[in-house]
């Protein structure tokens, strides 16, 4: 009687952990996760406890896995992680500080000093200059805290603590890498220059290798931790972004996936770097021998927790608090009745890098309530997306079709107002977990499983759904994205005055 086997993906995303286990055609078996906190000491700076988040990785596998049911087996485990992320560890690989993530804004000022000395970095690293990037955090250890830096045995990501804390291995994917601004993404090495500048050894990094590499196996301790088998191997896998863009299907050429979750993005798969004129996009790498052109946004869904639970705290013992915003937001016409919401509650990322951009209310009256404040949200992150929808269509290529991705994207209303701001349809795959989902399928290609990612997306994906534009929207979304437009150029100068100020 031949095994049942199963593959598992566990994605290590900005507010929580989450396991997934397929079985051979992909189709999910069981899913598990557990969240875990954002930390704020002083304004501007965003931080995570690293060893919340192993445990979160831990409970999440072992609960996924005590679902599993009819004797399955599983084959091997691929990991998924946010890109932006930097922390300072010990020989013994124990946190010498907490982990800071693409949130934080502290080294605004300090990267402006490094403008000429780093201008030439974004054509090899495919990042643009801004402090969303572990890039930044490095300068400002550098500045603020040379001892410690001085003293850490390694600079790591949150992939490589996870990684270290399953397997005891040292290494990181180039995928991850490349979401650093570190990594020179044409030669997948990581990029001499910046150590030199910044006078900082690369003996502290780890090496970085091909997301289809089986790394490692499970140690003892962590399967004790999981239920896991100690020996399962373990496939390095890459960063979530790209690994949703596979798991949903979206590498063909002319697929744009466009994923809404705690932050926004639109990406699309090249088969070279591609990098903008006007440094607008960004350029990530999938795996050996793909790279993903995108814009990503900062505050999306982040923008709905901030405002449910600073002004409706009473909804947190809901099932669903974002149902009910939901609701609200139903109750009103597009448009929002005259309510304009610009949503930079942590500064702007891409198309314009803005990271003293701040978030604006616009159009406030006396006849505005929750029901429009909702909807005002939901739109001014549909028109942000617009934003960067733009700027890949120049860059790359205009899609032939959009895929939608991320939690959001599960929301009838969000889904709706998004496909009519950029006045395409968007289809919904019946993938939810789709960075899950990549990271198992890099499992199944790492361990000789498939020897394509066709072979398993051809039996596992399928077309659930089309959102089509509301024709009645369409045309005043246009007015007022120009109107979002003028507004958000016309307050440079004040959105630096209110930062220095706060």
């Amino acid at each position: 009687m031949n095994k049942k086997i199963a593959f598992a993906g566990v994605d290590i995303g900005t507010t929580g952990a989450r396991c997934c286990i397929f079985d051979g055609n992909g189709v999910l078996l069981s899913t598990a996760k557990r969240n875990y906190r954002m930390i704020q000491p002083k304004i501007g700076w965003v931080e995570q406890n690293p060893d919340e988040i192993v445990s979160a990785v831990y409970t999440s596998m072992s609960e996924a896995l005590s679902q599993l049911k009819g004797g399955y087996e599983i084959e091997a485990i691929g990991l998924s992680s946010i890109f932006h992320s930097i922390m300072l560890v010990d020989s013994e690989m124990k946190k010498l500080t907490n982990l800071i993530i693409w949130g934080d804004n502290r080294s605004t000022e300090l990267l402006k000093r490094y403008a000429k000395a780093f201008d030439h970095l974004y054509d090899l690293t495919g990042c643009p200059l801004h402090v969303n990037y572990p890039l930044s955090k490095l300068v400002w250890f550098r500045h603020e805290a040379p001892d410690l830096l001085e003293k850490a045995s390694k600079i790591v990501m949150i992939k490589e603590y996870i990684l270290w804390n399953l397997s005891k291995v040292n290494a990181i994917d180039i995928s991850v890498a490349s979401g650093s601004g570190l990594l020179n993404i044409r030669e997948k090495t990581w990029e001499k220059s910046i150590f030199d500048e910044l006078k900082i050894s690369m003996n502290k990094l780890s090496p970085a290798v091909s997301p289809l590499t089986v790394i490692g196996k499970m140690v003892s301790e962590s399967s004790f931790q999981t239920g896991f088998k100690e020996g399962t191997p373990i496939v390095i896998g890459g960063g979530d972004g790209a690994l949703s863009s596979l798991g949903s299907g979206s590498i063909a050429r002319g697929v744009m996936a466009a994923m809404l979750g705690t932050s926004g993005a639109v990406r699309m798969a090249v088969n070279k770097p591609l990098t903008d004129k006007r440094r607008r996009t960004w350029c990530y790498i999938l795996d050996d021998e793909t790279w993903i052109v995108g814009c990503a946004i900062n505050n999306a869904g982040l923008v709905m927790a901030w405002y449910l639970d600073n002004f409706y705290p009473e909804l947190k013992g809901e099932e669903d608090p974002y149902r009910e915003m939901e609701r609200w937001a139903s109750d009103v016409e597009a448009g929002s009745s005259g309510l304009l919401f610009l949503p930079f509650l942590t500064g702007e990322r891409c198309p314009f890098w803005n990271a003293n951009a701040r978030g604006v209310l616009f159009g406030l009256a006396l006849h505005h309530d929750r029901r429009h404040v909702s909807r005002a949200i939901i739109e001014g992150v549909a028109f942000r997306m617009k934003s960067i929808y733009e700027a890949v269509s120049e860059v790359a290529e205009v899609p032939k079709e959009i895929r939608g991705t991320g939690g959001l994207m599960r929301f009838s209303l969000w889904a709706k107002v998004l496909s009519s701001v950029l006045g395409r349809p968007i289809s919904r795959v019946n993938i939810e977990e789709a960075s899950s989902f990549g990271a198992a399928i890099m499992a199944m290609r790492g361990v000789g499983y498939i020897s394509s990612y066709s072979e398993i997306l051809n039996k596992a994906l399928e077309i659930v759904d089309e959102i089509v534009p509301e024709s009645s929207w369409f045309d005043l979304y246009n007015k007022l994205y120009e109107l979002y437009k003028r507004l958000y150029w016309k307050l440079q100068e004040e959105f630096d005055e209110i930062c220095t100020f706060q």
